[in-house]
């Protein structure tokens, strides 16, 4: 026998495509079943491996019977499949082997530049190659201590404990650096939910993979959901109020425990305030000589701080309800009494921001003082605030007084 091809020579593995029926019975299976719990508390069964060709298995099951067959039919596609490799002799190991296959298999017809891509990487790359990353559920729990310890806003720290919550329950208890796209993607996949549902969840997740990037931790470098991209109906305007609904509120808010919510309800119709820094106005805010309300930046969505101008509406129903709470206490419950003495059914949080834009900016048809007012960008303005409400009725809209006006 030649020497290349003898297993006897030091140093060298004989690599053979084919071999005995009785050594093939008795290595290790190429495709193994892990067991798993997805989001809705239910039990999945996962197969994984590799096939001939170097590309990778992983099919999930809900039944362990079809996990098994699906095995054994991989099993038996991996040993019967023909190959066109020959008999060589090579230093590296099986398990060497297979990585360098799937390497090449993976750069295609650039499998020559192999050498070059790895002397790049040894420069440039191996020094920031992450440590061992822990599983899903100690990573997730150890970003929400950190998320509640954060100075974020209430609203964001619920948004994203809850987000990320249904997304460690959906995935396997895998390693955070071997979570990949295309699990992103099976998970945006089974939300029966809209395109700005899934963009909200991919935000939520994709901020505990950066987090997970982070120089304190750097549990991986490269963050999955950068290959997700949800795409959104283009031009997607915002729900608005219809001027009698308008009306309706209006009413309801006065009538209502003597105006209790009047105050809370103006500023958000008129002044386009979101519900969330109306919650934090006080009315030491409140300038009606020079007819502005500053908000701070621990006020705002945007984390920075904006002056709104008071309009002459506005200005009549908080000095009409001057005094009273704008965020009073049980202000859920009485929030919803009022909607439901208005007729109001459906509605989207920031309905009555979305009303007070559109009708500023048909007042003013300016791009820069509306995205002034309302923290917004113009390009926003542009794409979803010109064009909804008729003059006629953005003059109705601002004739909405309070019961009794108060002067100066």
């Amino acid at each position: 026998m030649n020497a290349a091809l003898n297993p006897e020579s030091p140093g060298n593995i004989v690599s053979l495509a084919i071999q005995p029926k009785s050594k093939l019975a008795r290595r290790k299976q190429r495709f193994t079943i892990s067991e798993f719990q997805n989001h809705a508390g239910s039990v999945s069964y996962r197969v994984a491996g590799y096939k001939n060709d170097g590309a990778r298995v992983r099919e999930n099951f809900a039944d362990e019977g079809a996990a098994r067959c699906r095995q054994i039919e991989l099993e038996t596609e991996y040993l019967q499949l023909p190959t066109e490799n020959t008999v060589q002799a090579t230093k590296l190991s099986p398990d060497q082997l297979r990585v360098a296959e799937d390497a090449i298999r993976r750069m295609g017809d650039d499998w020559t530049r192999l050498v070059d891509v790895v002397e790049h990487w040894k420069r440039t790359g191996a020094k920031s190659l992450p440590g061992e990353s822990p599983r899903m559920d100690e990573a997730v729990d150890k970003f929400l201590k950190w998320l509640a310890e954060s100075d974020l806003r209430d609203t964001t720290k619920k948004h994203w404990r809850n987000r990320v919550t249904v997304f460690k329950n959906s995935v396997p208890n895998s390693r955070v650096s071997e979570v990949t796209p295309d699990d992103l993607w099976a998970f945006m996949d089974g939300r029966k939910i809209s395109a700005a549902g899934k963009s909200a969840y991919r935000s939520a997740v994709s901020k505990f993979f950066s987090w997970c990037m982070e120089r304190e931790r750097r549990w991986i470098n490269f963050n999955p959901c950068a290959g997700v991209k949800i795409k959104q109906t283009r031009n997607e305007h915002p729900d608005i109020l219809a001027l009698a609904d308008c009306k309706a509120i209006l009413h309801a808010a006065e009538a209502h425990k003597d105006g209790i919510l009047a105050p809370y309800v103006a500023v958000c119709l008129f002044g386009g305030l979101r519900p969330t820094e109306a919650a934090r106005l006080d009315w030491q805010q409140v300038n009606l000589d020079d007819g502005e309300i500053p908000l701070t930046q621990d006020q705002t969505k945007t984390k920075r701080g904006r002056l709104v101008k008071i309009c002459a509406t506005l200005a009549a129903w908080l000095r009409a309800h001057k005094g009273k709470p704008f965020y009073p206490a049980n202000w859920r419950k009485e929030f919803d009494a009022v909607k439901l003495a208005a007729g109001l059914k459906e509605w989207t949080p920031d309905v009555m921001r979305h009303t007070a834009i559109n009708h500023y900016f048909r007042k003013c048809t300016s791009y820069g003082l509306s995205a002034e007012q309302f923290g917004n960008s113009e390009a926003i303005i542009k794409n979803h605030y010109q064009g909804r409400v008729s003059t006629e009725e953005t003059k109705a809209f601002y004739r909405l007084m309070p019961a009794i006006v108060k002067s100066i």
